[in-house]
């Protein structure tokens, strides 16, 4: 029998499971379980007037015809515990800094350059199944990340219980899936949904706007298969703050705030959070056409008149990557997305041409998000060379360590 982990400290008869009385856990599963959009569908009416979308692609969209998104995962979840080294407070050209009232954060002290790998992170635990599962049932869902904590080493429990628990009252113990709400990584997709804790990557502070990434497992580093990589989205200057992303990026700022709020417990001050007047407004129209034009590209792959709407997908996309440029600083793990979307309905529709341009586009993307000898990477770089066979390469090939966080 296994011996179920206390946190360090909790004195001798505190129960560190949760109970269905824990309003305040149920209400931040609820928050996070739902749909990411976060607001009522919009008409498709107005979406394609917005997006200046002709004619002809509107009146297909407007028929109501959904496919299935094109984005998929292959992945698959090992229940495990690794006795990761925690991050010592400093890096070659980062290290940890107290940010006054906002806490503790990583700050460059060198140069970094665009796409450079600046850590790589392996889970404490990982453990099937999603958040959806934890609202089904807290207290088993509890007893299952106690279960996978206990078979950690005593360095790695001590690496969990570190960690923070922004759902616990000031002078009450932690709880181990508070800890998990305030720091889990989603780690798998698809059929094979899984989630994780690792020790380093909670130090990185979240923006809105932010200059470095993270991705799991797909880097094409030898002995890195089950690990995070973070790497810098654009050039980053010594005394700048090193963030990632805790939420979708095309959310309006009242709706990320909703969600970082309740999850977190904290009022996000980035510099697109700290915008007023017709800059805000400004923002925030960029991220609302920025998450419609993102619904569209999977809608267009069930379109039977697909070949005759390559016109519209290069408008769509280059549309879209101006936005992410003007609000995003080229997130290049979004434009990789965009890219790879844009590959598919090309592919689909055999346009060779656009298929390879598409696919060049993402593979300058992919080797700063994701490593140039990342298998996401290849398989593009694959894709420019071979476009009658993109389809074939991205799904027929595709291997299991090409998930985003």
């Amino acid at each position: 029998m296994i011996a179920l982990p206390m946190p360090p400290m909790a004195s001798a008869g505190v129960h560190v499971l949760l109970s269905p009385a824990h309003s305040g856990l149920q209400r931040s599963l609820r928050q996070l379980c739902r749909d990411s959009g976060a607001v009522p569908r919009q008409g498709w009416k107005r979406t394609a007037t917005v997006l200046g979308l002709s004619a002809s692609l509107s009146s297909l969209l407007l028929r109501g015809r959904r496919g299935a998104d094109t984005r998929t995962c292959n992945s698959r979840c090992v229940r495990r515990c690794q006795p990761t080294t925690l991050f010592d407070g400093q890096g070659d050209k980062f290290e940890v800094r107290d940010l006054g009232d906002k806490g503790k954060g990583m700050v460059a002290t060198q140069h970094i350059e665009r796409g450079e790998l600046l850590m790589l992170d392996e889970p404490l635990a990982t453990w099937p199944g999603s958040l959806d599962d934890a609202l089904d049932d807290v207290d088993a869902w509890n007893l299952q990340i106690l279960d996978s904590v206990a078979r950690c080493s005593p360095k790695g429990q001590a690496q969990f219980w570190a960690l923070h628990d922004a759902h616990t009252e000031e002078g009450e113990p932690k709880t181990a899936l508070g800890i998990i709400l305030s720091n889990y990584h989603a780690t798998g997709g698809g059929q094979e949904a899984c989630s994780g804790v690792f020790p380093n990557a909670p130090l990185f502070n979240h923006s809105c706007v932010p200059n470095v990434v993270h991705t799991w497992r797909d880097h094409g580093l030898p002995g890195a298969e089950d690990s995070m990589a973070i790497r810098a989205l654009v050039d980053i200057e010594p005394g700048e703050e090193l963030c990632v992303s805790y939420l979708n990026l095309y959310m309006r700022r009242a709706e990320r705030q909703e969600e970082l709020t309740p999850r977190y417990g904290f009022q996000c001050g980035c510099p697109a959070c700290s915008l007023t007047g017709d800059a805000f407004a400004a923002s925030d129209k960029r991220r609302t056409e920025l998450r419609e034009l993102d619904r569209v590209l999977p809608m267009m792959a069930d379109l039977d008149e697909l070949s005759e709407m390559m016109g519209d997908l290069k408008v769509v996309v280059s549309k879209a990557a101006v936005l992410i440029d003007q609000e995003l600083r080229g997130h290049a793990q979004m434009k990789c997305r965009l890219y790879n979307d844009a590959v598919q309905l090309a592919g689909l529709a055999e346009d060779e041409s656009l298929t390879s341009e598409m696919a060049r586009l993402a593979v300058e993307s992919s080797k700063v998000a994701h490593g140039p000898e990342s298998e996401r990477t290849l398989q593009l770089q694959r894709c420019v060379e071979n476009p009658k066979d993109c389809l074939k390469i991205l799904f027929g090939g595709q291997s299991e360590g090409e998930d985003d966080l």
